[in-house]
């Protein structure tokens, strides 16, 4: 049984869209049991008319708001849904944590009660990228570390790598370093070292990759540090939103232009999800001693279900283990 623990609390519709997600996963998972943290008798009232023994509610009394400092949520609220959850992990009770709340306070309770792997000094949150082909790779970081260390990229190299491989079948993985140009001498001091040591250390080093080679599968994992891959993650997501509104505004304009939308309907279906957050539904936090998963803040229950669906099938196929098999053959190397 694969136990799973979900901040019944955290996010912008928490508690009812995370507790429906959680009835979705429960129905779709045979083998996963959920504790859900949070509000005990709001929990209980969402949960009334679903009865499962593997849903199991841990009550907290706090709730960390979005708006709330991380210092302040890691200090001042230690019994909130979402420190208890991640605590779960730690205990070895729950084998990964959902949550779509405070992504500082996420980082900082992660860091502080998980702690990191041996050799990461530096964790990242990487976000799943769809290919043009179908297929799927990392962009990482987009959030954890904004300044990191040349030696840094390796390391996130290295974790986006493996967790690739724990999710799909794909041999040769290829990395890439996100720069402005594919030349060796491009970007800055950090950049250009980052480069020298993924040439000289990593196995499927490309080299640089431009932002608009990204979704054309230039490299299957993507490296770069937080604050950039935060705004280029950022960027993509409010261009396909603009996108889609200005499909939309364009349709209305004309009879001809809803009849071809008619006709087109199933194919942008398809051509938006595949670039929709909900259809991952979570970035795992990789370089902690845990597997955790951060939902998007607007998670709906869709979502929330995908979410519970990649910790579960990374802690199936034993993330943390393959991490730490992966990092120690660096690490034997580099000491």
């Amino acid at each position: 049984m694969i136990k799973i623990a979900v901040d019944g609390m955290g996010g912008d519709f928490a508690p009812r869209e995370v507790v429906e997600g959680v009835k979705l996963a429960v129905r779709e998972l045979d083998d996963v049991k959920i504790f859900l943290t949070g509000h005990n008798e709001l929990l209980k009232e969402y949960m009334a008319d679903f009865k499962s023994e593997r849903v199991e509610i841990i009550p907290t009394e706090d709730v960390i708001l979005m708006t709330d400092k991380p210092r302040d949520a890691l200090l001042k609220k230690k019994n909130s849904s979402m420190h208890k959850a991640i605590e779960l992990v730690k205990e070895r009770t729950a084998d990964a944590i959902i949550t779509a709340g405070n992504t500082g306070a996420y980082m900082a309770i992660s860091l502080f009660t998980l702690g990191r792997l041996k050799g990461v000094n530096r964790p990242g949150i990487g976000v799943v990228i769809p290919f043009k082909d179908r297929d799927f790779g990392i962009l990482l970081d987009v959030g954890a570390s904004v300044d990191i260390a040349p030696r840094d990229y390796l390391i996130l190299a290295i974790l986006g790598r493996t967790f690739l491989h724990t999710i799909s079948p794909k041999e040769n993985i290829t990395i890439g370093l996100l720069n402005i140009g594919e030349e060796e001498t491009k970007g800055g001091r950090i950049v250009q070292e980052a480069f020298k040591i993924m040439k000289e250390n990593l196995e499927g080093f490309i080299g640089n990759v431009e932002p608009h080679q990204i979704l054309y599968r230039k490299a299957d994992v993507i490296v770069t540090d937080g604050f950039t891959g935060n705004i280029l993650e950022k960027s993509y997501e409010g261009a396909l939103e603009f996108t889609v509104d200005m499909l939309k505004e364009e349709i209305k304009k004309s009879t001809i232009y809803k009849i071809g939308a008619l006709l087109l309907g199933p194919a942008l279906k398809n051509a938006f999800n595949k670039l929709n957050y909900e259809e991952f539904g979570g970035s795992p936090l990789l370089g902690v001693d845990g597997i955790s998963i951060k939902a998007h803040g607007r998670s709906k229950r869709v979502a929330i279900k995908n979410a519970i669906k990649v910790g579960y099938n990374l802690s199936k196929n034993r993330l943390i283990e393959q991490f730490k098999e992966e990092l120690g053959k660096f690490y034997e190397v580099e000491t």
